[in-house]
């Protein structure tokens, strides 16, 4: 979409103009399946550079007959111009036809942008984004309609704007259809003002007007999304191999304009987020080398053979824009050969010039080495509403590497761990459920949770701080255990998808008031959750206070590598030479006790189920197992160090857990019974284990222990990892 910094800033219908100032085209390809355009026909002819001068935000329809017609953004934003030809070239030079005029007042005599020509059941119609006579800059959906057999005669016929269940700027309108239903993807200012512009899809029960639930395929979110402004605008559809693939333009509209990509399986349910996943990085963007700079607003087309895919974009050739994005009407159209992947993805050639199919042997760009779980992506979706009707999102990261983490923002509760074996056999490691309504009614105690404001039992529940007596919530018998009877990991976190260039991450943020669960200070805490391509899940903790309050921030989730069964064969080593005696309420004596002799030593790798019944107080004190705190062998090191090392026998998965903590808990499930189900697999004795760094336990009440008070003006940081691997 073309955009305009200044303009940025105008009120649009009385509410800020936040969304990507801009014009987009998006056109519908054929939908029979592509050839493998890997290797591409050298018979295609060359095709300008530019295709189309002036020709901001293309667009281009090819009939059955192999006639195409151009239509673009006019530089002046004041009417339509449609040209056709027998050829991509023949459109350079071919006499536009002005199909529509903006009127001198009303609610359509404002900026004209981003036209795009469809024929429905006979019909000819524009989409286009018209702004009002009074505020040029307040865009909203209309349409045209032409039923004249030849698009280039006959009258045009204004069909009104296209209604969405919210007000705002809107634009960007493109209409596929797939298996016998009409859709509509659009760009709108989201209702509650956070991006400039999302891009939102639903049915249509007409080529005017849509009809059901509203979703948003993409936010703009990640940061090279957010450069300018937070815009994702200018979809086109493209339907091949099995899928649904959908290019969109980001950020604003000077060099930094990109594309991205999202997609969805073709036999999917295009109304459900869930079904759509998107490209974690732009797959088409600025090259200075190729004088390629900000392209974007792409549609597709087929080349003269009627097989071969085109992608259809605008660019400047320059970086410094000539005045602002919209005084500088030097965005032109360009075409080029887009080619598919061996996972049959479409591959745009980045570092190739537009008419790299007239010599292709030259160039090994292409994505040779795709692995074999597929492409990164990231997704996300409703996972239900809570009982006061706020609603749950869950977020997905896959690394294409076989390493897949759903997470929501209830409780940053990893609901789905999958990693691959040794055969390269994908299962879910963790415990945990399929809905909502299993975490809400089940219970479970802690599964894939964040915990806070304080892992592990505080001693009844009080402890003193600047001579005043704090007391909590004691939920925990006596004791007060892992933040309180709504901790952190019962609390709705705010949770955004963000960069990260250690690989894909979603941050959460919780503001915990003073008071809460009994604890002083008005506490900030961030968590950021990062999937890297090794296989490793990174959890960072950053938090500040307004009052003194003690901190010890942990994960809970529940590991089993088998994917089912119990863990009692699964070989365990703890970095530790100490642990923490607890009492019979599982409070630490304040002895730091060493392991040697005992069946708490894992020094060295041994079965979890070895010693888990030997005749030993400490185990018979935690129900029958392990649930102890472990204290790590730092020798004078700070950062991050190996705590633990799991391994499953059966399936080669190893899981090592990394910490900057100074201790690490260690259970055993011991009070799982068979009782909480995910509707697969019963989650029995044993079935699970926790590697759960942090600080000691009841550290506020032992001075002898490092200490977990943060103070005003003090940053609490710390970060673990769950790296896995296969033996």
């Amino acid at each position: 979409m073309t955009s305009i910094s200044p303009l940025r800033q105008l009120l649009a219908g009385g509410a800020l103009v936040a969304a990507g100032l801009g014009l987009v085209a998006c056109s519908e390809a054929p939908d029979e399946a592509s050839s493998a355009n890997a290797s591409v026909d050298n018979g295609l002819p060359e095709y300008q550079v530019p295709l189309v001068e002036f020709g901001a935000d293309p667009w281009i329809h090819r009939t059955e007959d192999g006639q195409y017609y151009f239509i673009s953004t006019a530089p002046e934003f004041d009417r339509i111009e449609l040209v056709t030809a027998d050829t991509l070239n023949g459109l350079a030079d071919a006499e536009p036809k002005v199909i529509w005029q903006r009127p001198d007042e009303g609610p359509t005599a404002g900026n004209v942008w981003a036209p795009e020509l469809h024929r429905i059941d006979g019909v000819w119609y524009v989409h286009v984004a018209l702004g009002h006579g009074d505020q040029p800059f307040r865009m909203r959906m209309h349409v045209l309609s032409n039923a004249n057999e030849d698009p280039m005669t006959g009258e045009w016929t204004d069909e009104g704007a296209i209604e969405t269940p919210w007000e705002s700027f809107s634009l960007d309108a493109t209409t596929f259809e797939h298996n016998g239903k009409r859709y509509l993807i659009w760009a709108q200012r989201d209702q509650q003002e956070r991006y400039n512009s999302a891009l939102y899809l639903a049915e249509m029960d007409s080529p005017t007007s849509i009809t059901g639930p509203v979703i948003a395929i993409t936010e703009p979110e990640l940061d090279w999304e957010q450069v300018g402004y937070k815009v994702n605008e200018g979809a086109s559809v493209l339907k091949r191999n099995g899928r649904i693939f959908v290019t969109y333009s980001a950020a604003a509209t000077d060099h930094n304009y990109a594309v991205g990509l999202v997609w969805a399986d073709d036999d999917a349910d295009l109304t459900d987020p869930a079904s759509w996943k998107k490209s974690p990085e732009p797959v088409f963007h600025t090259n200075e080398s190729l004088e390629r700079f900000g392209p974007g607003h792409n549609s597709f087309t087929v080349a003269e053979d009627g097989e071969t895919d085109l992608m259809v974009y605008h660019t400047r050739s320059y970086k410094e824009l000539k005045g602002n994005p919209l005084t500088d009407p030097n965005r032109h159209a360009r075409v080029r050969v887009i080619g598919w992947d061996e996972d049959g993805f479409p591959e745009f050639y980045q570092n190739r010039p537009d008419n790299h199919h007239l010599n292709p042997e030259q160039y090994e760009d292409s994505n040779a080495d795709a692995s074999e779980y597929g492409r990164a992506y990231i997704s996300k979706e409703s996972f239900g509403e809570l009982p006061d009707g706020r609603e749950v999102t869950r977020f997905t990261l896959n690394n294409g590497e076989g390493m897949e983490v759903k997470l929501m923002n209830y409780g940053g509760i990893i609901t789905h761990l999958t990693v691959p074996d040794q055969n390269g056999e994908l299962d879910n490691v963790v415990l945990g459920f399929e809905t909502l309504n299993d975490y809400l009614e089940q219970n479970p105690p802690y599964f894939g949770a964040l915990i806070g404001r304080y892992g592990n039992r505080i001693a009844n529940g009080r402890f003193d701080l600047n001579g005043e007596t704090i007391t909590l919530d004691q939920n925990d018998g006596d004791n007060h255990l892992h933040g309180g009877v709504v901790g952190f990991d019962k609390k709705l976190w705010d949770a955004r998808f963000v960069s990260d260039e250690r690989g894909l991450a979603v941050e959460l943020f919780l503001l915990s008031e003073d008071g809460d669960q009994g604890y002083p200070g008005n506490l900030e805490v961030t968590t950021r959750y990062v999937l890297t391509d090794d296989n490793e899940l990174i959890t960072e903790f950053r938090a500040e206070t307004d009052k003194a309050t003690p901190v010890n921030l942990t994960q809970h989730t529940y590991f089993n590598l088998s994917g089912e069964g119990k863990i009692l064969d699964h070989t365990l080593q703890i970095n530790a030479d100490r642990y923490t005696p607890v009492d019979s309420g599982l409070i630490p004596t304040g002895e730091l006790a060493p392991v040697a002799g005992t069946p708490l030593d894992f020094t060295e790798p041994k079965p979890i189920g070895q010693d888990i019944n030997a005749d030993h107080p400490q185990l018979m004190r935690v129900g029958g197992g392990f649930d102890h705190n472990f204290i790590l062998n730092r020798e004078g090191r700070d950062g991050l160090i190996v705590a633990a090392r799991a391994e499953d026998p059966s399936t080669g998965r190893v899981l090592e857990v990394l910490t900057e903590e100074p201790a690490i808990q260690f259970y055993s499930g011991n009070f799982l019974d068979g009782s909480l189900s995910d509707g697969e697999r019963d989650f029995v004795l044993h079935g699970g284990f926790c590697l759960e760094p942090q600080h000691y336990p009841d550290s506020p009440n032992q001075p002898e222990f490092p200490s977990t008070i943060l103070e005003p003006g003090e940053v609490y940081e710390t970060s673990m990892s769950f790296r896995f691997d296969v033996k």
